[in-house]
């Protein structure tokens, strides 16, 4: 008896270019509807080289045991299937479909089979179907290494450029398609909030801060020093603020860093700690401390954004929102925030050159922060899908409690870096 022969079910789709990146998204999950379906064994998603011009194609070649089985899926299964890819794309997807029958079927030699450097699956395609690791796995080459990098970040669909996109221009949207579960297209809002913090926080190191720094005649950037507070100054204040003549007589001695929190003696070590934090400051014009603060603000930062999705927690209780949707809102936010600033300070080095004109980069740094405002009020109004009104109170409300928190956390870390410092 003959055995049935193999035949291959071509399926190549053109598509609009609006719904190349949620096609691309959806297409694994079709093609697994298809090989479960009796008689199909596996199949290939491919992407061939589109012209200059022309629609970009899909096609997936599935494997099928005979021409009776495919005859069986036409009959029974593809209109559910067509029907369900036309509700999503409707005809913004033109498909053309071809069945491929062996004319002479040559078999290889007898091997092992290929499996998967990874996870040690049997490997049957381009790619693992456990893990997804390419089956051609190789030692890249310094070129392949600069290419492959160079792609990551600078091709216009990569999920970097893609995530950045709608996160400086599309306010709230970001978050909503977290929530929505489309997470495969863009980054992850803890990786994304820890690439752009740090991005932030090492550019503010290596601007100057134009209060603290100045050009010298060779044009160097020459840090401002300290100013120093004449001895006999100092005393004058004190004896002015009618301060008892011992306690005179200790701040001078101290060069003005003597501090004195209250007579309570439990307070003298650490009143003792924050003299010496003065006195090192003084000496270095505050170097050290803002070194120290700038390493401790980011850790405080991860402590403040948790604390802040909590409170939100009590503004949004009607419907219920799960606390993470609050707190990948905040990591966005304030994501964004990190962005904005960063291009602000870049501005106002450049606004200090100068150039003709170069000061209308402030009007543009002004206009930035007021999209800031008008940012974070529309990301609330986004995702919470709640009026102007109510969103406006809450937003006010938000804020104020915000910058409070914010101000105590901030005091915490500064009161942390200068007895570090001690």
């Amino acid at each position: 008896m003959e055995t049935a022969s193999p035949v291959i079910y071509e399926v190549e789709c053109q598509l609009d270019p609006d719904i190349v990146a949620d096609y691309d998204a959806w297409l694994p999950g079709h093609v697994r509807d298809v090989l479960a379906c009796p008689g199909f064994h596996g199949a290939n998603i491919e992407i061939p080289e589109t012209p200059p011009g022309e629609r970009q194609r899909r096609r997936i070649r599935y494997r099928v045991e005979s021409v009776a089985a495919l005859d069986h899926y036409l009959e029974n299964d593809a209109t559910r299937l067509r029907t369900e890819t036309a509700q999503r794309f409707g005809g913004r997807v033109q498909c053309e479909r071809r069945v491929f029958k062996p004319r002479h079927e040559l078999t290889p030699p007898a091997h092992d089979p290929a499996r998967c450097l990874n996870c040690g699956t049997v490997v049957s395609g381009r790619h693992c179907a456990q893990c997804g690791q390419a089956a051609d796995v190789h030692v890249l080459s310094v070129k392949e290494v600069a290419g492959d990098v160079t792609h990551s970040l600078l091709h216009l669909d990569s999920r970097v450029w893609r995530t950045l996109r709608k996160l400086a221009l599309r306010p709230g949207e970001l978050t909503q398609e977290f929530i929505a579960g489309r997470h495969q297209e863009y980054l992850p809002p803890f990786r994304l909030y820890l690439g752009v913090s740090i991005l932030f926080f090492a550019l503010s190191a290596f601007l100057p801060d134009s209060e603290y720094s100045q050009v010298d005649a060779e044009g160097n950037a020459v840090v401002v020093p300290a100013k120093i507070v004449a001895t006999e100054d100092i005393r004058k204040e004190l004896e002015a603020e009618g301060l008892d003549p011992a306690k005179i007589d200790e701040v001078v001695k101290g060069g003005g860093c003597a501090v004195n929190f209250s007579e309570n003696e439990s307070f003298t070590e650490i009143e003792q700690a924050f003299t010496r934090a003065c006195k090192r400051m003084r000496a270095d014009g505050g170097k050290a401390f803002f070194e120290r603060f700038a390493s401790t603000a980011p850790k405080l930062m991860f402590l403040f954004l948790p604390l802040m999705a909590a409170v939100a927690l009590l503004f949004y209780w009607r419907p219920r929102r799960l606390y993470v949707e609050h707190l990948v809102l905040f990591l966005h936010n304030h994501a964004f925030t990190f962005l904005l600033i960063a291009v602000t300070q870049l501005l106002s080095a450049i606004a200090g050159l100068k150039v003709p004109l170069v000061g209308l980069l402030n009007l543009v740094s002004s206009l930035l922060y007021l999209y800031l405002i008008y940012y974070v009020f529309r990301s609330m109004r986004v995702v919470y899908a709640e009026g102007r009104l109510k969103t406006t109170l809450k937003f006010v409300a938000l804020s104020s409690i915000y910058f409070v928190l914010l101000g105590i956390t901030m005091l915490a870390g500064l009161a942390y870096a200068m007895l570090s410092l001690s």
